[in-house]
C-alpha cells in the first residue's frame, strides 16, 4: 500500500492530477463523480490512500459538494464511493436543514448516512430529532434510536415525544410506540402508538381534544379525527363525552367540486342520558353550478328540538332560536331574463309544526329592464307562483304577476326624472270551502328626480392625490291605492300591500379617494358616505286623520365611514321629527392595528321595543398571553346576556386556550391545546354551521 502525506495551513483539492496517483476531487469545472457533480476539501492535514482510493482530512475538515456542507475535526472521504465517515463536532448544512453529532457516515449521493448522539433539523415543518442514532435512509426518511421528535425551537423545548424508536418521513408521518409525551422535560402522559403529521400538506389524524365543564352539558370531553379523503375534500369524525347529556357522535364532510361546487355536510346525534332524550341535527350548505349558467343553492338545517340550540349554540343569537328554515334553489340566467325555484321549509321549534306555512316550492321568472327600441321607455316583469302547504290550516297556490313600464327623461342636461308605472295581479287557488279562487289587482306609480353635483380636491398628499366629493340629491314620490283586500288568503307580505301616498327627499354625500401606492400604481378607497333622508305622507293631512299622527316619517341618517383599512363605523340612525327624539339607533364600529389589537361594538336601540349592546376586545400586547373578551347586555331588561372571555398561551410551537363562558341558563369552562401541525377541536361536534378544525 502506497500512502504519502502532506502537511499543511491549508489544502484545496481543486481538480488536478496529484503526481501521487489517485483521481483528483474537483471544486469547478471537474469530471466530478458518478453523481455528477464537483467536490471539494479542505483540512489542515491531508493525506491519501491510492490503493483503495481514500483521502484522510484532519484539523477543520470542510468537504463540500454542491448545497452540501460538511465540517468536522477528521473526515475520511472515499471518492469512489461517495462516502465520508466524520467524527468530532460534526455538522451538515444543507438548504432543507442540518445535522449535528459526534460520528457521521454519510453518502452524498444517495443522501444516505447514520449520525450517533446527534441532532437532525428540518426546516419545511420545523422538526427537530434528537437521539442516540439518528439514520437517514433518504432525504425524506429518518430512523430515531433512543430519541426525542418536537416541532419547537431551543435546547429544551416547550414540548416533545420521546420513544426507543421513532420513524419520520418528511411528506408524511412520524410514528412511533410506548411514547412519552414531555412539556419541557417533565414527562406528563403515556401514549401506545403516536401518529403525527410532518407534512405542509393535509394529514389526517386524530386533532388535540377539548375539555370543559357546562351547567346544561356537565364534564366534557370531545375528541375529533381529521381524515383527508382527496385534494378537494376531507372530513372530521367527532367523539364527544356530556356527563348530563350523552355520547354525541357526529360528521363533517367538505368538498370543492368543479365549476365553483362547494359544500359542507355536518350530521350529529347524541343519545341522551338522565332526563336528556336523544337529539339530532343535520345541515348543509352548498353553492355551486350545474353548468354554465344554472346555480345550485343549498342551504338545510334540521334539528330535533329548541333545546338542541339551547345546548350547542355557542354563538350569540343561536342557542335561543325558536325555528330553523331549510332552503335548496335553482337559478338560470339569461342576459336579460333569470327563472328561479327553491323549496323553502320551515321548522317551528317552540309549538306545534302543523300550522307553520311551507312554500313548496315557489318559482320566479324576472324580466330584466329593457329598453323600447330607441325611446327613453324600458320595461320589466316580475312574476312568481308559490305553493303554499301545511298540514293545518288554509293552503293553496299564489300566482303574482307585475309588469311594469318605466322612462329616464334628462332635463337641462343635468336633471334626471325616472317615472314607473305597476300593475300587480294576484290569482289564488285555496282549499277554503267557498269558491276556493280569488283575484285582485292593484296598480302603483312611482317616480324619482335626481342629480349629481361633483367637485375634486388636490389636498397635495404624497400619497393621497385627490379627493372626489359626490353629492347626490333627490326627490321620489310613491302612490299605491287604498283597494280592500281582506277577501284574499293572507299568505305573506304580497297578500296585505299597504296603501302609500308618500313625497320624500334625500341627500347622499360619498367622497373617495385616489390613492397612489408604492409601487407607483393607484388605487380608490371610498372612506366616507353619508345619506339623509325623509318622508312625507300625504294621507295623514286628511281631515278624519288621527292628530297624533304626524305626517312627516322619521329623519333618516346614514353614514358609513372608512377613514383607514383598519377601522370602519357604520351608523343608521332615525329621529322623531316632532320632539326630536331617537327612535331607533344603529351603530356598529371596529378598530383594528393589524397586530391582533382590535376593539369593536355593536348597538342597537328601538323605542319600547329593545335597547342592546354588543362588545369584543381582542388583545395581543402582552405576548405570548392572548385575550379575547366578548360581552352582550340587554338595557332594556336590565341584564347581561352573555359574557365570553378566552386566554391563549401562544409558544412558538404550541398553544393553550381556556375559555369561560357566563351565558342565561349556563355557565362553562373549556380547555383546548393544539400542537404546531396538529390541529384542535375548536367547538363540540354538535356545533351547527361551525368550523369542525
Amino acid at each position: 500500500m502506497k500512502r504519502r502525506r502532506i502537511s499543511a495551513w491549508k489544502i484545496v483539492v481543486v481538480g488536478l492530477f496529484l503526481p501521487w496517483g489517485g483521481t483528483a476531487l474537483a471544486l469547478d469545472g471537474g469530471a466530478g463523480l458518478a453523481a455528477g457533480e464537483p467536490v471539494s476539501l479542505e483540512a489542515d492535514q491531508l493525506s491519501f490512500d491510492q490503493g483503495s482510493g481514500t483521502y484522510q482530512a484532519v484539523g477543520k475538515v470542510r468537504l463540500q459538494k454542491g448545497s452540501l456542507t460538511l465540517h468536522a475535526d477528521r473526515v475520511q472521504w472515499n471518492e469512489v464511493a461517495g462516502e465520508a465517515l466524520a467524527s468530532g463536532e460534526v455538522e451538515v448544512t444543507e438548504p432543507a436543514g442540518y445535522l449535528t453529532g459526534e460520528t457521521l457516515w454519510l453518502n452524498v449521493n444517495t443522501d444516505a448516512g447514520r449520525l450517533t448522539d446527534g441532532r437532525a433539523f428540518m426546516r419545511e415543518k420545523n422538526v427537530h430529532l434528537v437521539g442516540r442514532e439518528i439514520e437517514r435512509f433518504d432525504a425524506e426518511t429518518y430512523r430515531v434510536s433512543e430519541g426525542t421528535f418536537t416541532t419547537c425551537d431551543g435546547a429544551t423545548p416547550s414540548w416533545k415525544f420521546g420513544a426507543k424508536r421513532l420513524d419520520v418521513t418528511l411528506g408524511g408521518y412520524a410514528r412511533a410506540r410506548h411514547v412519552l409525551f414531555y412539556v419541557y422535560d417533565l414527562p406528563v402522559f403515556y401514549l401506545p402508538y403516536l401518529i403525527y403529521p410532518v407534512s405542509a400538506e393535509r394529514e389526517s389524524g386524530f386533532l388535540m381534544p377539548r375539555f370543559g365543564y357546562s351547567d346544561r352539558r356537565g364534564t366534557e370531553l370531545s375528541l375529533g379525527y381529521y381524515q383527508v379523503l382527496g385534494r378537494n375534500m376531507d372530513a372530521t369524525f367527532y367523539l364527544d363525552y356530556l356527563s348530563d347529556l350523552g355520547v354525541g357522535k357526529g360528521a363533517e364532510y367538505r368538498y370543492i367540486f368543479g365549476q365553483g361546487n362547494d359544500g359542507v355536510l355536518h350530521g350529529y346525534h347524541i343519545s341522551g342520558i338522565k332526563d336528556a332524550g336523544d337529539r339530532y341535527a343535520l345541515d348543509w350548505q352548498h353553492l355551486g353550478a350545474l353548468g354554465d349558467r344554472l346555480r345550485l343553492i343549498g342551504d338545510v338545517e334540521y334539528v330535533s328540538s329548541s333545546d338542541y340550540f339551547a345546548d350547542f349554540g355557542e354563538e350569540a343569537g343561536e342557542y335561543n332560536r325558536d325555528m330553523v328554515e331549510s332552503v335548496v334553489a335553482l337559478n338560470r340566467n339569461w342576459d336579460r331574463a333569470n327563472l328561479g325555484g327553491q323549496f323553502k321549509y320551515t321548522r317551528n321549534l317552540v309549538g306545534s309544526n302543523g300550522a307553520t306555512l311551507q312554500q313548496l316550492p315557489e318559482v320566479r321568472f324576472d324580466l330584466l329592464r329593457r329598453r323600447l327600441a330607441e325611446t327613453p321607455f324600458f320595461t320589466d316583469l316580475e312574476s312568481s307562483t308559490t305553493n303554499f302547504w301545511r298540514h293545518e290550516g288554509l293552503k293553496g297556490q299564489r300566482l303574482n304577476l307585475r309588469p311594469s313600464l318605466g322612462a329616464v327623461f334628462e332635463a337641462g342636461g343635468f336633471l334626471e326624472i325616472a317615472p314607473e308605472f305597476g300593475y300587480r295581479q294576484r290569482l289564488y287557488q285555496t282549499s277554503s270551502d267557498g269558491p276556493g279562487y280569488e283575484a285582485q289587482g292593484l296598480a302603483d306609480f312611482s317616480t324619482r328626480i335626481s342629480t349629481r353635483l361633483t367637485r375634486i380636491f388636490a389636498p397635495g398628499g404624497k400619497q393621497l392625490r385627490s379627493i372626489r366629493h359626490l353629492v347626490e340629491p333627490e326627490i321620489f314620490y310613491t302612490f299605491i291605492p287604498n283597494v280592500d283586500q281582506s277577501h284574499l288568503p293572507q299568505f305573506d307580505r304580497l297578500d296585505a300591500i299597504a296603501p302609500r301616498n308618500v313625497l320624500g327627499y334625500a341627500l347622499t354625500n360619498r367622497l373617495t379617494a385616489r390613492l397612489e401606492t408604492e409601487e407607483g400604481g393607484t388605487s380608490f378607497h371610498d372612506f366616507l358616505y353619508l345619506r339623509l333622508s325623509q318622508e312625507y305622507d300625504i294621507r295623514q293631512t286628511r281631515l278624519d286623520a288621527p292628530e297624533e299622527d304626524s305626517p312627516f316619517s322619521t329623519l333618516r341618517t346614514e353614514l358609513i365611514l372608512r377613514p383607514t383599512r383598519w377601522s370602519s363605523f357604520d351608523l343608521d340612525l332615525r329621529l322623531d321629527p316632532e320632539g326630536g327624539a331617537l327612535t331607533a339607533v344603529g351603530a356598529a364600529g371596529e378598530v383594528r392595528d393589524g397586530a391582533g389589537n382590535a376593539l369593536g361594538i355593536d348597538y342597537r336601540y328601538r323605542r319600547g321595543e329593545l335597547e342592546y349592546l354588543a362588545a369584543t376586545a381582542d388583545m395581543a400586547w402582552f405576548n405570548p398571553l392572548y385575550f379575547k373578551y366578548q360581552h352582550r347586555y340587554d338595557f332594556a331588561g336590565s341584564k347581561s346576556l352573555e359574557s365570553v372571555a378566552e386566554v391563549e398561551f401562544r409558544s412558538q410551537c404550541w398553544s393553550i386556550y381556556l375559555t369561560y363562558r357566563d351565558r342565561i341558563e349556563d355557565r362553562s369552562y373549556l380547555l383546548s391545546f393544539a400542537l404546531s401541525g396538529l390541529g384542535k377541536v375548536d367547538l363540540f361536534g354538535g356545533g351547527i354551521g361551525e368550523p369542525g378544525e
